[in-house]
């Protein structure tokens, strides 16, 4: 699994060279002409470390209820039960909200996302009425399954109806689920056999059940035989972030873009040393493109994945 292999040991997952056998999906064909916007080395950018890391792992995953949902491996108290920090797993999901430019306390996402298990990265649909959710059992803790669930017309906050996904499987992972923002396509990071090697980028069609339709692996262009993962779209579904490993890089997990036109993709580009460095650089999550959040372990003192944020100056 590959974000117990860097966050925990703080070393890179191996390369893997070997194309895998077995599933059979479709792969993306790529035509892309025409650039439909601007790539991050037509501007400079402000990047900052944000105040509220600590000495613990964390990564951006998403936005919810307007706030910034975090994994981390903090251990987080709560008022309520004086046992939990006997009781959380490992990597649990923290949401942090910004009040008059400073982050305020965050809360522990309850419910489904709470238990024994590690859970990992997340996506909400535009409404927030479905989640995608992934983590795995403590009998298994080196993959990652993936499930949703509906938000309860009774309860606020309440969700209901936890599901696994068909696809989800306990010999290979599925990461980092990203939902477009008109809800139809999910996209993630995975393992699974029928891949180009080590980890690869995915999108399925969002039936109106919850349930996945097609499954299209993105092809060649943007998947190698290194590992690709930590998938992002922007709102107006011009842009796909990623994470990857592949030779030519800065060093370790280098952020890409590649411009989308419909079901086609441009040649991914190096987000460049403004973000990358020789470090891990991973988990971008932007909605337009110029403004986000990422997480790197490139400060030397801590060496552990922080969360920055980057703007367009």
């Amino acid at each position: 699994m590959i974000l117990a292999t860097i966050l925990n040991s703080g070393l890179l997952l191996a390369q893997s060279s070997s194309k895998k056998a077995g599933l059979a999906f479709s792969n993306s064909n790529s035509n892309f002409s025409k650039p439909i916007a601007s790539h991050f080395s037509d501007y400079s950018l402000k990047i900052t470390e944000l105040d509220f890391n600590t000495s613990a792992q964390e990564y951006v995953s998403c936005m919810y209820q307007n706030r910034l949902v975090v994994v981390s491996s903090r251990k987080v108290q709560t008022a309520k039960d004086k046992t939990s920090l006997l009781d959380q797993s490992e990597y649990k999901l923290l949401s942090f909200k910004k009040v008059n430019n400073s982050w305020v306390q965050p809360y522990l996402l309850a419910g489904v996302f709470t238990g024994k298990e590690n859970h990992a990265g997340l996506t909400f649909s535009a409404d927030e009425t479905r989640v995608y959710y992934t983590k795995s059992s403590r009998h298994n803790p080196d993959v990652y399954q993936l499930f949703t669930a509906e938000k309860s017309n009774k309860h606020s906050n309440v969700w209901v109806n936890s599901k696994a996904i068909a696809i989800t499987s306990t010999i290979y992972s599925i990461e980092n689920p990203h939902l477009t923002s008109d809800g139809n396509t999910l996209y993630f990071s995975s393992d699974m056999p029928g891949g180009y090697g080590g980890y690869d980028l995915y999108k399925a069609q969002v039936l109106k059940t919850g349930k996945l339709g097609n499954i299209v692996n993105l092809g060649p262009k943007i998947n190698t035989s290194s590992d690709e993962n930590f998938p992002s779209i922007t709102e107006n579904k011009s842009q796909l972030f990623f994470a990857s490993n592949t030779r030519g890089g800065f060093g370790g997990f280098d952020l890409y873009q590649a411009f989308m036109q419909g079901a086609d993709y441009s040649k991914p580009l190096n987000l460049g040393e403004g973000i990358n460095s020789k470090y891990d650089e991973f988990a971008l999550f932007t909605q337009d493109g110029t403004n986000g959040y990422f997480s790197s372990n490139k400060n030397s003192l801590s060496k552990k994945m922080n969360i920055y944020s980057f703007a367009k100056q």
